[in-house]
């Protein structure tokens, strides 16, 4: 008899969490003994999310648990819809892809992080196993679970889509930038503080044989623009706003950049390796759980000197580094691997479950 599982996720867009869920389902629907449907909450879809299961809108009135084996939420609000439900449901997986307080911290202020992170903390402690997607995850949840419950199971992402026609005019702008000499530096996420792009900014006013391509948007970004007008080398930085899928803009990059202050995994970190470009991050624990030195350059977070410094070493070192990272993406980080992981986890839910 096939396992039966219900992924819930707050809205269907592009953001990381959403496309994680959607690379889990979309290699786990090839496995003859699951049935799969995602529900969502908030009612404006993108059409970018492709899902290859049923998906649809949650309705919290008229959700038949009994029809599942597994409730699987992602987001505050899916998991408040299981804390609210615990007990018709037969059994509930939670993945937290954050650090909870430091991502609500950044995101809005400590206040609300306080307030909100310890609610969430509250909804998670009925569900029966909490994945994490890094041991530096589950050792920051341990403070509030026991080991036993918390699972970790790593990001996978899957190919890049080939077929994807990138926009000229982000192309042209990039190419521009390289033929005034420049070298570089690309970037793309949510553009929050927790990002650290400013920090790549201050950089270039100080590096002037250096470019900067932002792809994405978000609330920081009008700050990020002034700040490059303040320091004068708007002329160097190129802002793309959201694309679809970004990734397909990376090989054209001589070196991308995460200067992350809090990442729960890192997602285009990945992405950057996976299409073979050399990287340089922050050296927070989470990316140095992810790719060693001699598979990525890291610099002090908040510190200009040794980003500049990862900067040069990335410049004499980086793309023999590419090729071993590709490896570590290849043996940890596929969307094949972490559906298996996913798959173990419903199995011995339903051997639990008798």
């Amino acid at each position: 008899m096939k396992m039966k599982v219900a992924v819930i996720i707050p809205r269907l867009d592009l953001l990381g969490p959403v496309m994680v869920m959607q690379n889990m389902v979309n290699s786990l629907i090839v496995n003859d003994n699951l049935s799969i449907e995602v529900f969502y909450i908030d009612r404006n879809v993108s059409d970018q999310a492709k899902f290859s299961v049923p998906v649809k809108k949650l309705d919290t009135q008229k959700f038949f648990f009994a029809d599942y084996d597994i409730v699987h939420t992602n987001g505050i609000r899916p998991d408040m819809f299981a804390f609210l439900n615990r007990r018709k449901i037969k059994y509930h997986i939670s993945t937290l892809h954050n650090f909870i307080f430091d991502d609500l911290a950044y995101r809005y202020n400590k206040l609300f992080s306080w307030f909100f992170g310890y609610i969430w903390l509250l909804l998670l402690k009925r569900a029966d196993k909490v994945a994490c997607v890094s041991y530096t995850a589950k050792t920051y949840y341990l403070k509030w679970f026991p080991s036993s419950r918390l699972e970790v199971i790593y990001n996978g992402i899957s190919e890049a889509d080939n077929s994807f026609h990138p926009d000229f005019d982000v192309i042209r702008s990039i190419q521009s930038l390289r033929d005034n000499g420049l070298k570089i530096l690309g970037c793309t996420g949510n553009l929050t503080r927790i990002k650290g792009i400013d920090q790549i900014i201050h950089l270039i006013s100080t590096e002037k044989k250096l470019g900067l391509v932002i792809i994405g948007d978000g609330k920081e970004i009008l700050n990020l623009i002034r700040l490059s007008e303040k320091l004068k080398i708007a002329d160097r930085c190129v802002f793309c706003g959201k694309r679809e899928n970004a990734v397909v803009y990376f090989r054209n990059f001589d070196f991308f950049i995460m200067p992350s202050r809090s990442e729960g995994f890192g997602l285009a970190l990945i992405e950057a390796v996976q299409q073979r470009v050399p990287v340089i991050c922050s050296d927070i624990d989470v990316f140095k759980e992810l790719l060693s030195e001699e598979e990525c350059t890291f610099f002090k977070l908040n510190d200009q000197a040794s980003l500049a410094k990862a900067v040069k070493t990335a410049i004499e070192t980086g793309n023999c580094k590419t090729n071993l990272a590709y490896s570590r993406y290849l043996n940890n980080y596929t969307s094949f691997l972490m559906a298996n992981h996913y798959y173990e986890l419903y199995k011995s839910a339903c051997v639990i479950q008798g």
